[in-house]
């Protein structure tokens, strides 16, 4: 029987995601000079940053004075300290039944939606035997209609919490549904409650030192919505949302922090192929060139997160020696400093671009999916923009086999 051959040399196919600590380090400062030095920032970190890889962000944020964390689980939580991160870590969707003494084990800070919590909690603590009252987050459902305590509940929650030593309430939050639009009754609506709620506690001697209720819009755009405490993600990945009138109109004079985007997502030219008028693309052959053309293959597909989306043309339209629907945006990536179109579907692994312009194109050329080349960019909005989805969506969803590159 042969032996089984042992490697030596660590492979990965062409397709990364590089993160720049400095431009982490920007929008962190930039955030912090924008809502001033008495507000908390809780940088987001959750669903592994955003798509930025948790360890590395954490730290090097951790490093440049973040002293809270913001994650949706205790696993991320969990995770956190054990790649070193010291800081305080809010569990923001709060801990799943069962998870309690490992939340207090690691010193997570446990988020409290729901009434039995306190006695799960208090239950965990005096198993552990802690030798001091166990610090939790109160989450008030302000209208969302999501997770956390309705009003109504609250009376009853501040009589039981006076019977639960083991545990203080340090801060009580609350999330904003349209903190974007700067005018929506909602949100209005929402702040109302939150003040009505901070009132109610009082009422029963609970004066929590931190209140939250400020994402990213939040934070930049409504300074009544900041408190002490503001919870951003997205634009600590360098990224705002435009800020908006009711009527959907953009909202003038609003603040600009030059936010850096962190993440550029590049792969290569594996393959290039030229083919004459008339030749289907991909799977379906839902795309037929016109005329003669050079085509690249690139190692990015949506197994790796690149949205199947980005088809040209979409799903839905017909294909067949056409450009699409007028006005349909179009996907392309940039390849020495010029953009290159999607055509055809995309597959799991690969996607196909026109550059029958690029006449330089070779094997192994860089490609930039979201990034700049030269005077060219594509950002994580252009993207979302052409796959009909948000920012958000977009970063989470690289997958864990893009690799992540770490640069200063």
């Amino acid at each position: 029987m042969l032996s089984q051959p042992v490697l030596t040399r660590t492979y990965s196919r062409p397709n990364w995601a590089e993160v720049s600590r400095s431009a982490l380090r920007h929008n962190f400062h930039a955030l912090q000079e924008h809502i001033g030095s008495e507000v908390t920032i809780c940088s987001v970190v959750k669903c592994d940053a955003y798509g930025h890889g948790y360890a590395e962000c954490a730290r090097v944020l951790e490093e440049e004075g973040g002293r809270w964390f913001g994650v949706t689980s205790t696993d991320e939580g969990v995770a956190l300290r054990e790649c070193g991160i010291t800081a305080r870590v809010l569990i923001m969707v709060g801990a799943w039944r069962g998870e309690e003494e490992d939340v207090l084990h690691y010193s997570l800070t446990p988020a409290i939606t729901r009434m039995e919590e306190l006695g799960t909690f208090a239950r965990a603590a005096n198993k552990l035997r802690l030798h001091r009252p166990v610090a939790i987050h109160l989450k008030i459902d302000t209208g969302m209609g999501r997770l956390g305590l309705p009003l109504e509940a609250l009376d009853a929650f501040a009589e039981e919490l006076k019977r639960t030593p083991e545990l203080e309430l340090e801060g009580v939050f609350s999330h904003l549904a349209s903190s974007e639009v700067l005018d929506d009754p909602g949100t209005l609506k929402q702040t109302q409650r939150f003040e009505q709620a901070l009132r109610l506690l009082a009422k029963h001697g609970l004066n929590p030192p931190i209140r939250h209720l400020a994402n990213s819009s939040a934070a930049i755009g409504r300074p009544e919505s900041r408190y002490n405490f503001v919870r951003p993600g997205l634009a600590i990945y360098g990224y705002e949302l435009p800020l908006l009138h009711h009527d959907g109109n953009a909202a003038p004079g609003t603040a600009k922090l030059h936010l850096q985007p962190a993440l550029q997502w590049k792969t290569r030219v594996i393959a290039l192929r030229d083919v004459p008028a008339g030749q289907a693309l991909g799977y379906g052959g839902t795309y037929v060139t016109r005329e003669p053309a050079r085509i690249a293959v690139i190692a990015a597909g949506y197994g790796d997160g690149y949205s199947r989306r980005h088809s040209y043309p979409h799903d839905g339209q017909s294909g067949c020696a056409s450009n699409g629907a007028a006005g349909t945006a179009r996907s392309s990536v940039l390849i020495r400093e010029r953009r290159a179109a999607v055509l055809g579907r995309v597959s799991m692994d690969t996607t196909l671009v026109d550059v029958s312009h690029i006449r330089d194109c070779e094997i192994g050329d860089e490609v930039v999916l979201i990034g700049r080349s030269g005077g060219e960019e594509i950002t994580a909005w252009d993207v979302a923009r052409w796959s009909q989805t948000l920012p958000y969506e977009v970063m989470c969803n690289l997958s864990e086999r893009v690799l992540r590159r770490y640069v200063d």
